[in-house]
């Protein structure tokens, strides 16, 4: 299967729950049994990154550039993830082009697709922070810390796993909704949140952690490049568990089978 056409599929089909207790582990086995193929996958998105804001860096323009290499970032992000939804269900990366950044029709429909739901999230978080007050008192041009802002994240946070289906299945395929994937998503919304708060959270404030004692020794000795080494690593491997985690979640609530086990769990 190349593409698939989530048009053919019926108005319902069958859903089947999600138990937090069943899913971590199955998203842990997975990466500890397919890291290697993936940092393969990640291999020449790091190495092209790192090599970028090196250069930069050490020739002083890494201010200037900071919007060349934000756009560069962002092409290879969108291969790399659908790389990856792709890797857990359609086929394992085999000739060379396979691990050759580039934007084809699926990487072009998960980019629009993820910036619609950028802009959902950007927009709920909005109107929380100024129905609560969030905005006022602001300091360094940051939301106020208060009711405004926990519910903002809390609603941001739920609108992103009501809608987040539409991201493997633009990997897949064309045709799949953001009504789809609200009704999809729907009636596991408790369980699906709890998975992104003992998965993708403690990674990334663990990711988050090390950039800022690797910032603070740039700061302290002026070495600049483990830092740059770290923050080029560190994206991959958060798009790599946020990629899994939504990829098992997808094939456990919808029945899609994934690539890596023949037949969904």
């Amino acid at each position: 299967m190349d593409e698939f056409d989530f048009t053919t599929l019926p108005d319902q089909r069958q859903l089947h729950p999600l138990s937090l207790g069943h899913t971590l582990p199955h998203v842990v086995a997975l990466l500890k049994a397919h890291w290697r193929k993936l940092a393969g996958l990640a291999l020449i998105p790091i190495l092209i990154s790192f090599g970028l804001a090196s250069a930069f860096t050490l020739i002083g323009l890494g201010t200037q550039a900071s919007f060349f290499l934000l756009g560069v970032d962002l092409f290879l992000s969108v291969w790399f993830s659908v790389a990856v939804y792709r890797y857990w269900f359609v086929a394992e990366p085999g000739a060379r082009r396979d691990y050759i950044p580039a934007w084809r029709g699926r990487e072009l429909r998960f980019f629009f697709r993820a910036l619609g739901l950028f802009f959902m999230i950007s927009g709920v978080v909005v109107l929380c922070l100024m129905a609560f007050g969030g905005l006022t008192g602001a300091a360094g041009g940051l939301p106020a810390m208060g009711p405004g802002l926990v519910v903002g994240i809390l609603a941001g946070l739920v609108v992103a796993v009501s809608f987040s289906f539409v991201l493997p299945a633009a990997a897949l395929g064309p045709g799949y909704s953001y009504l789809r994937a609200l009704q999809e998503a729907k009636g596991i919304l408790l369980p699906f949140c709890g998975l992104l708060l003992v998965t993708i959270l403690p990674v990334d404030l663990a990711l988050s952690l090390v950039n800022f004692l690797l910032l603070s020794l740039e700061r302290t000795l002026g070495l600049s490049v483990p830092g740059l080494a770290f923050a080029a690593v560190a994206n991959y491997v958060s798009l790599t568990v946020a990629a899994t985690v939504l990829s098992v979640v997808f094939a456990r609530r919808t029945g899609w089978p994934l690539r890596v086990e023949g037949t969904a769990t």
